[in-house]
């Protein structure tokens, strides 16, 4: 049957690409989705999903209010959040609500199949463990996964993923390091030389490990713009 999932999600688009990663992912069932939290909290309250794909900020009544209410009348759910916020402020408000993941928009879907692969790992270590031990323990509470995180550029160019190449991982890197504010991946496809496709995929890469900060640039028509800017650790 799979793990059941609700979205509670106001971005039409945005919740159009969780719809499409869900689909990609075995092992979960979408049962409902919502524009706001007021219909995420009906749908909550009557189809008692296991997982709820949440965002934060959404007309009335925001994520982290939806959460709150729903965990005071002790409604039994994991959620994922997904938001565009960077603010620590609003991440610690949501671990303390007891999410399981924060997805930073824009998220890629890689970023997003990670999230919903741990969740069944924590999922299946839970379902099949009668007895935790420390290891189990911090593995529930990411420690574990955190450990594969590249957090140094010896660390990022070592755990590259296939396809990627790290002599244009580091031209990119160089790149980005003489950018002043935001960029898009087609300024820093033009100064390195390769197409914008590939320009996003390193992008993406140094966003998925927390090197950079996605954010999406909505003008008055069209499709947002995805812009980055260097993560105050961004050193090289």
């Amino acid at each position: 049957m799979g793990i059941e999932i609700v979205i509670v999600e106001d971005d039409p688009m945005v919740m159009e690409l969780h719809k499409q990663y869900i689909n990609q992912v075995k092992g979960f069932r979408l049962v409902g989705q919502a524009a706001n939290a007021a219909e995420g909290y009906n749908i909550i309250v009557k189809l008692q999903p296991q997982l709820v794909i949440l965002d934060v900020y959404m007309p009335g009544e925001s994520g982290i209010e939806l959460l709150r209410r729903v965990r005071a009348e002790g409604i039994n759910l994991d959620v994922i959040l997904v938001t565009a916020a960077h603010r620590s402020e609003t991440i610690q408000q949501g671990m303390q609500c007891g999410v399981v993941d924060y997805i930073i928009k824009p998220f890629t879907l890689q970023r997003f199949k990670k999230a919903l692969k741990n969740y069944l790992q924590y999922i299946s270590r839970l379902n099949n463990t009668q007895q935790l031990c420390q290891k189990d323990i911090d593995c529930l509470k990411g420690a574990a996964l955190e450990e594969n995180t590249p957090n140094n550029l010896a660390d990022l160019q070592e755990n590259i993923p296939k396809g990627l190449d790290k002599a244009t991982l580091e031209a990119v890197l160089t790149t980005i390091s003489e950018q002043p504010d935001y960029f898009t991946a087609s300024q820093i496809a033009k100064l390195v030389g390769v197409s914008r496709v590939t320009a996003r995929r390193y992008l993406n890469y140094l966003n998925d490990n927390g090197w950079l900060k996605g954010i999406l640039s909505y003008g008055p028509v069209g499709r947002p713009l995805h812009k980055y800017s260097k993560q105050s650790s961004f050193l090289l």
